[in-house]
């Protein structure tokens, strides 16, 4: 572990790293050097995790150290260590969605360079190691003596010779004495190793930069140690009646502050501004913001900014345009078997195992010989129109296959997909009107950044408060994701919903509930958003509401019959006012999927037959009609300056996982659905009124 020096390069382009390491992260070198006998890989990580709780810029907690991945710029040498290069994920319309957030150089969907099983659990360390990442924060504190330093400081030492234990990796202090080590008593006793473990306070800024906090500047006030250049801290902790106590000590000079300071209310007069620094990046931006004080660990310290969706199959014939991003996934040699006309059939089998599509066959050959031809010259130069990245232009294409029953029942044998009518029962009529069993789907997910302190849709989808993946801030390629799975989807009856929408609206509750949203926008929006965004242009239909609660009941009921964890579940709500561009939509798709190639079991879209489906809707319906907090949560509605975005609705009756629900459990009334009995001035009619008979 050694430190990176830097080399100063203003740049006239804010976007631009003033100052960056001159030194690459590159773990597995100093082991193929066999310069250490420390072992590179510290732990693992789910493919799904680095793209919603463990990412690139985010800390990752391990048992005893803190790690951040790095940024893209060095995820290439594990790569090029690959025998067959990159993993490709081929969905145009998930790239031409992520281009459109990070610009058109986009040309890749990556799937992260995985470490892959070998027999008996051996292999070589140095080869697909998985992604780099840094030890962050830097600053450790023992916890024999409370010693507060830097990973490159010499009383630490890194430890990770277990092959098959990486979870031991750890930094040791070697010769630690006790807290007391300066007492004459401690003089002659025997030092022993004590872990060090992460110092966990941190400054952050709202444009997404996260640092070290600067403990020698904090406890001698902005000044240097008049004793020694490198001064000698202590972080001491006490408890009290008003909460703990930490306070950083030199034992230099005997210098005290406590870091209460820190947190008060002149706080910011107190704290160093932001230095503009990025350390998955291991660069330094430009920034004029004011630093944050931030615990390691806290929940807003790093919000993923994601984006979905299913990947459909083509409603018409593919071009050769369509299939030049298939073939640009492909290994090199793969290309190289297509040598002339007569060699395509050997070509499409060889090519649509590879890439696990059978678009290849689905195209004629004078296609497919033009798309060749193109990927020889350079690819396609076709312009195209700006994708959209209102989350209803996203949801538009599923909702338009997902409702055309010719559409799907078309396009039913590709391989990622497959759904199929199913009877509506008899109890859900009039206001269910369709029921389509989708038996194999696949969704992709791209990472295009992150946030700090705010969450994406808390700053009115500002691109430019998204932190860069690699140090220019134009990336080539993106980490993605792939999951296949099955999945029921619901389709409301238009007139109904209609109908009984325009009775909401007119509410005084509605009313409550779009003032409470005003609320909730403005006060949690972050400063340097866009202030002209009139906030009802965010505020769900009633539509959405209901068919949201819904949603959250089937998840909670299909839990228990399907096989799958509530938290396996996912929704996709489709629910909106029809306008000049789109028309109305009202359904809703509850789904599960895996990372797993097969696919999951069945036991959900089983559920979608109508033997089972009636019951499985009425007795989720029957749970919502009662919660153990009634008449508490019945009654419920944001009054004054509350400004909270639920009505009837809490943990016990209609709260489910972050993982499951699309709108982190907001937007819900279980009164909008099912028409509780309460008092005049918050009850409303219920959408499922009419077959629950409330």
């Amino acid at each position: 572990m050694t430190a990176n020096t830097t080399s100063t390069d203003p740049q006239e382009n804010g976007n631009e790293p003033v100052s960056v390491g001159t030194k690459d992260l590159d773990p597995i070198a100093d082991i193929e050097a066999k310069i250490t006998k420390n072992r590179s890989k510290v732990g693992a990580l789910r493919p799904s995790a680095l793209l919603y709780t463990s990412g690139i810029g985010a800390t990752v907690d391990l048992p005893h150290l803190s790690v951040m991945p790095h940024g893209l710029d060095g995820w290439q040498r594990y790569y090029d260590r690959r025998a067959g290069g990159a993993d490709v994920i081929v969905e145009p319309r998930l790239l031409d969605l992520v281009r459109a957030y990070l610009g058109d150089q986009v040309d890749q969907l990556r799937k992260a360079p995985w470490a892959p099983e070998t027999p008996g659990g051996a292999g070589d360390d140095a080869v697909d190691l998985g992604i780099p990442a840094r030890v962050f924060p830097q600053w450790l504190r023992c916890t024999g003596c409370n010693q507060l330093a830097p990973v490159t400081h010499q009383v630490f030492e890194f430890k990770n010779v277990l092959k098959f234990r990486p979870d031991q990796a750890q930094f040791v202090h070697q010769n630690c004495k006790g807290w007391d080590a300066d007492a004459k008593k401690s003089k002659s006793r025997k030092g022993r190793p004590q872990a060090a473990v992460p110092a966990r306070y941190l400054i952050a800024c709202i444009n997404g930069h996260l640092d070290e906090f600067p403990y020698v500047a904090w406890v001698h006030r902005g000044r240097e140690c008049p004793k020694p250049r490198i001064p000698q801290l202590r972080m001491r902790e006490w408890k009290s009646n008003i909460g703990p106590d930490v306070q950083i000590i030199c034992l230099s000079c005997d210098a005290r502050r406590g870091m209460l300071e820190a947190t008060g209310p002149k706080a910011s007069e107190k704290l160093p501004r932001c230095r503009g620094r990025h350390p998955h990046l291991d660069a330094f931006y430009k920034c004029d913001q004011p630093g944050k004080l931030m615990m390691l660990g806290a929940a807003n310290q790093w919000f993923a900014s994601t984006v979905g969706l299913l990947a459909l199959p083509r409603e018409e014939s593919a071009s050769a345009d369509d299939v030049v991003p298939h073939l640009q996934a492909l290994p090199p040699n793969i290309i190289a078997t297509a040598t002339s006309r007569d060699s395509l059939q050997a070509f499409r089998l060889l090519a649509g195992n590879v890439a696990q599509t059978d678009i290849f066959d689905s195209v004629s050959d004078d296609t497919l010989w033009d798309a060749l031809t193109a990927i020889r010259s350079g690819g396609s130069s076709d312009v195209k129109t700006p994708t959209s990245t209102d989350p209803t232009d996203i949801l538009l294409p599923e909702w338009m296959v997902l409702t055309d029953r010719e559409k799907y029942t078309k396009h039913s044998g590709a391989a990622d997909f497959r759904a199929v009518r199913r009877n509506v029962p008899d109890t859900l009529r009039p206001i269910v009107s369709e029921v389509v069993a989708v038996e194999k789907l696949k969704k992709v997910n791209a990472f295009v950044g992150f946030t700090r302190i705010d969450a994406l849709d808390r700053i009115d989808d500002s691109k430019s408060r998204v932190a860069p993946l690699n140090r220019r801030g134009r990336p080539t390629w993106v980490p993605a994701t792939e999951d296949r799975g099955e999945g029921f989807f619901l389709q409301f009856d238009e007139e109904a919903v209609g109908e009984w929408e325009e009775k909401i609206l007119g509410l005084p509750i509605w009313e409550t509930f779009r003032q409470a949203h005003a609320l909730n926008f403005n006060r949690r929006t972050s400063k340097t958003a866009d202030t002209t965004i009139d906030p009802d242009s965010r505020f769900p239909a009633p539509r959405y509401w209901a068919i949201h609660t819904l949603s959250h009941l089937l998840i909670r009921e299909a839990a228990m019959s399907s096989g799958y964890g509530s938290a396996s579940l996912t929704e996709r709500i489709y629910a909106w006012r029809p306008d000049r561009d789109r028309p109305a939509a009202a359904g809703l798709l509850i789904t599960t999927t895996a990372s797993d190639s097969e696919g999951t079991l069945g036991g959900l879209v089983d559920l979608s037959r109508p033997e089972r489906l009636g019951p499985l809707v009425h007795e989720a319906i029957r749970r919502g009609g009662r919660c153990s907090s009634d008449p508490v949560c019945s009654h419920r509605r944001p009054q004054g300056k509350e400004d909270f975005l639920h009505g009837a609705a809490c943990h016990f009756c209609l709260f489910v996982s972050e993982t499951s629900c699309e709108r982190t459990n907001r937007f819900l009334d279980r009164r909008l659905l099912l028409g509780l009995l309460v008092d005049k001035d918050v009850a409303t009619p219920g959408l499922l009124t009419s077959i629950h008979g409330g």
